[in-house]
């Protein structure tokens, strides 16, 4: 198993995606739109779900 694939990684910027990795070895993912304008209309949306995934309990 590599480090990518154990390791919680936040990633920012239009198309980045963010893992989480929880202590059950369960994957959850939140991805940003690729499209810099609308990555700069929806970034509140985006904080939030970020937020929202890293916030959760492991």
């Amino acid at each position: 198993m590599s480090l990518e694939e154990v390791q919680t990684i936040v990633a920012l910027g239009a198309g980045s995606i963010t893992k989480r990795v929880f202590g059950d070895g369960r994957i959850e993912r939140c991805d940003n739109v690729k499209d810099v304008a609308l990555y700069i209309e929806k970034i509140d949306e985006m904080i939030d779900r970020k937020r929202n995934l890293l916030e959760t309990d492991m």
